[in-house]
């Protein structure tokens, strides 16, 4: 691992540790356990509108963890933080539609590759030693990712604690904790941009939601 990131790697554990505490509280709010129990009913007895705020988030996060999947293909090097992210988004994606069956009905197919874009890979053999089709860790490569992947979460953010305010019963508690992970990921998608940029600023989480 490159000496350089040591740091951030240790900030990445933390952040993780932190929105991964959080969903948890969230599900334990909710009356969700290791076993998870819908609520009486499809929708559990939900509006319109938390109806609605319910496949949102299922598909923000359905977006999120198949752009996170696309980029640690294209960027083996930063597989390590990719992963763990798209697994926070994949739990997230279980966890609600455990507790609103309907809402994940309408989740887009699996294997959707998000916004990250993806170079088109030839027929054929890679050589030995050669760099596989569609991975490019050029610098250039890696800040547009970190962007649009921050681009990404920064919106799901805002939108997890837009509805997390007006929603009611147990979704409350569980887009707040979604809003609370969100921006522990988003401040480190910039430190990881930082450390491409060579060290230059980057945006703070602060500014989301």
């Amino acid at each position: 691992m490159d000496p350089a990131l040591r740091t951030l790697v240790s900030r990445r554990r933390i952040l993780l540790g932190l929105g991964g505490l959080a969903l948890a509280d969230a599900v334990g709010a909710a009356g969700c356990t290791t076993t998870v129990s819908p609520v009486t009913g499809s929708n559990g007895g939900l509006g319109a509108d938390d109806m609605a705020a319910a496949r949102g988030a299922i598909a923000r996060a359905t977006a999120l963890a198949a752009a996170y999947r696309t980029a640690a293909g294209r960027h083996p090097s930063l597989r390590s933080l990719f992963d763990p992210l798209r697994a926070h988004h994949e739990v997230a994606v279980s966890t609600l539609g455990a507790q609103v069956p309907a809402a994940a009905t309408t989740t887009p197919p699996a294997g959707a590759t998000g916004s990250i874009p993806t170079a088109s890979a030839p027929a054929g053999v890679t050589p030995a030693g050669a760099t596989p089709a569609g991975v490019d860790e050029s610098p250039t490569a890696l800040a547009a990712t970190l962007a649009s992947l921050r681009a990404t979460e920064s919106s799901a953010t805002a939108a997890a604690r837009a509805d997390s305010l007006r929603v009611s019963g147990m979704l409350a508690p569980l887009l707040a904790s979604l809003h609370a992970a969100g921006v522990a990921q988003v401040e480190l998608l910039d430190l990881y941009t930082a450390q491409v940029n060579g060290g230059q600023p980057a945006a703070t989480a602060r500014s989301v939601g």
